[in-house]
């Protein structure tokens, strides 16, 4: 193998002591802590690279990925510092797992040509079942949530039902469960989940099989551990325990995605789990000032679980972070429009800005904001605002409302009610468009199957009757949601909390009008300029908006974090059990600032029909702000801004 000669040579050139270290000393178990922009991925590289220098065959050697991309992206920088083909096993724990089972499967009784069930035909498949075993209203996307949480956390089913959908009754989730496995295996398919779990049911019952993966992996790496779940994490154990050369990566500090299933866990008990853990700290900053690392040192340290450090910045010091303190969330969209116009006439492009939120919702003023002063950008991870399937479901009513000719929207309207599939929303439609009346579908006759839901409709129907709907838009829309979407959102939706804060911002949006028409005119016209921007393909100075969830993994020149307030960030849900988290979520959000880093709070918040006072964000008023932010009044910086 032809392989430079200078390799140790380089290895000192270009990694720093702690990162020569792991290298060079990485045998056994290892825990690596990688602070944020500390060149983790440039190690784990070299690590690899070191090993096949050593002697160590690729075959041998197992290396797992957060994405399928990023373990081609470093065996393809193998193989440059190799300068030769570099046969090793990378991916993700599904991709691994699935490249596993179609080696032994057959040991489970499953035929090794099975196909992977996508989430789509999962979810059909749960449809179907559900069909048949309950005619209660369940959302197949919940029960699909539920199972793969329970068993990704290997919690039991009570546990994973609480905290996942306490509504539903635990005997018809088993029922679909058991009808679910067995339609599977009828099938010759399996589904994402069982690519882990039949790979650790492999290790924990064969133990043949297992001592052939243990032999054969004499060298396992895993990148970005604080975001693997309990069964990754005992798939990792059940791998070496006869062979310890484990080598994990990642950064406590940063583990974010509990909601997904991942746990801090498995990083904190490494070194109770694996004896004799070698544990190396990577906590040279190469992306940010020394004034944005001490901010993220200080937000980070009131953390317990934990294993305690601090980051330090290489790079040239830079401006103070500014703490910028504006009355409501229409200046805070102002401020942050005004500044970033400023920005960009400076030279910063915009693609060198992120706005970083902490949930969807709160950008929706924002992104108004954006889109009316013409500034560029992109929503990450999502979709934006309103083009979001609740917030369409709410403006279907009103825009049936306005033109009853709008069969588009009246179907989507009426399949949101119990019995009213495809086939009958299109007839309801149809009757609306050719008699201009609304109630005319409440003349018809029904099917039993739509009876409820034509009620429900009904029952609608005459309360906003009462509400002389042309003007009091809001009214509308708060009363529909109350008396049906509410309910409808909690069975349709896991994540219905963060939806019902959506539908919140909307209502409160529509306050400021007093007119149908100008309302949808304006949403219509700022969705089409969303997509303007989408469509243009050369055109790609365009600002990021992202939640710190999507923005993971990014950095920025200049970063805005939005909306630090109490019940926002951190979040209502997460303010007395997930505090550690929504800390962390904080301090991924600080680490992707380079240069520059603007942090805005309210003075007052709105709630529907009222505004009421807000308290700064706990991880503020817990720090030395004074010593760690300039602090800035919006209205003071641009006296002009202004709402609209």
């Amino acid at each position: 193998m032809k392989i430079e000669r200078n390799f140790l040579e380089r290895i000192k050139r270009e990694l720093n002591r702690e990162q020569e270290r792991v290298v060079l000393e990485g045998d056994g178990p290892c825990l690596v802590l990688a602070g944020p922009g500390s060149g983790k991925t440039r190690t784990i590289v070299y690590r690899v690279a070191y090993l096949i220098y050593k002697g160590v065959s690729p075959y041998n050697i197992l290396l797992l990925t957060f994405t399928n991309h990023s373990a081609k992206e470093m065996l393809n920088r193998v193989m440059n510092l190799l300068q030769n083909k570099v046969d090793v096993l990378g991916g993700t724990f599904h991709h691994v797992g699935n490249r596993i089972l179609r080696r032994y499967i057959k040991e489970l009784g499953y035929r090794d040509n099975y196909n992977i069930l996508d989430r789509e035909d999962s979810k059909d498949l749960i449809i179907d079942i559900l069909e048949e075993t309950t005619e209660e209203p369940i959302s197949s996307e919940i029960i699909q949530d539920v199972i793969s949480y329970k068993i990704n956390t290997g919690k039991n089913w009570e546990e994973a039902l609480m905290e996942k959908a306490p509504h539903i009754p635990i005997d018809i989730v088993l029922k679909v469960k058991e009808r679910y496995d067995a339609l599977k295996h009828n099938l010759n398919v399996l589904d994402y989940d069982d690519l882990l779990f039949l790979w650790y049911k492999l290790l924990l019952e064969r133990e043949n099989i297992r001592r052939i993966l243990d032999d054969q992996f004499q060298y396992i790496l895993v990148d970005e551990y604080q975001d693997t779940n309990w069964l990754q994490g005992e798939i990792i154990r059940l791998l070496r325990i006869n062979n310890k050369n484990i080598l994990v990566v990642g950064d406590d500090a940063q583990s974010i995605y509990s909601f997904r299933g991942a746990t801090i866990e498995n990083m904190i008990n490494f070194p109770k789990v694996f004896e004799n853990t070698k544990i190396f700290y990577l906590m040279d900053n190469y992306r940010s000032t020394p004034e944005i690392a001490e901010l993220a040192n200080e937000v980070i340290k009131n953390n317990k679980i934990q294993y305690y450090k601090e980051i330090k910045a290489l790079a040239r010091s830079g401006p103070k972070p500014k703490l910028v303190w504006a009355m409501d969330e229409n200046e805070e969209a102002s401020f942050i429009a005004e500044l970033i116009k400023e920005l960009h006439k400076e030279g910063i492009p915009y693609r060198e800005i992120g706005v970083l939120f902490r949930s969807n919702y709160q950008s929706m003023v924002l992104q108004m904001e954006l889109t009316r002063r013409g500034i560029p950008f992109e929503v990450r991870g999502g979709l934006r605002f309103f083009e979001q399937a609740h917030i369409k479901d709410m403006l279907s009513l009103l825009k049936v409302l306005y033109n009853p000719l709008d069969q588009i929207s009246s179907q989507r309207f009426f399949r949101l009610f119990s019995g009213i599939g495809r086939a009958y929303s299109k007839k309801l439609s149809e009757i609306i468009a050719e008699s201009r009346n609304f109630e005319r579908i409440f003349t018809i006759s029904l099917t039993a199957r739509a009876l409820d839901g034509i009620r429900d409709i009904k029952n609608i129907w005459d309360g906003i009757k009462k509400l002389q709907w042309e003007r009091n838009i809001s009214e509308v829309l708060n009363y529909f949601y109350k008396n049906y979407y509410a309910d409808y959102l909690r069975r349709h939706y896991e994540d219905y909390y963060e939806r019902s804060k959506d539908v919140e911002q909307l209502i409160i949006l529509a306050e400021r009008y007093d007119e149908l028409e100008k309302f949808l005119s304006d949403l219509s016209l700022y969705t089409y300029g969303g997509e303007k921007i989408f469509e243009d393909k050369e055109e790609n100075d365009v600002l990021v908006l992202s939640t710190i969830h999507q923005a993971k993994g990014l950095e920025w020149e200049v970063v805005f974090i939005m909306r630090l307030i109490n019940g926002e960030f951190p979040s209502h849900k997460s303010m007395d059990k997930n505090l550690e988290e929504e800390r962390r979520l904080f301090y991924v959000a600080i680490t992707r600032a380079k240069r520059e880093l603007y942090v805005t709070t309210l003075l007052t918040r709105s709630n529907k029909s009222f505004s009421s006072f807000s308290k700064p964000s706990i991880f503020i008023e817990e720090i030395n702000r004074k010593r760690l932010f300039e602090e800035w009044i919006a209205k003071e910086v641009y006296p002009s801004l202004r709402g609209y």
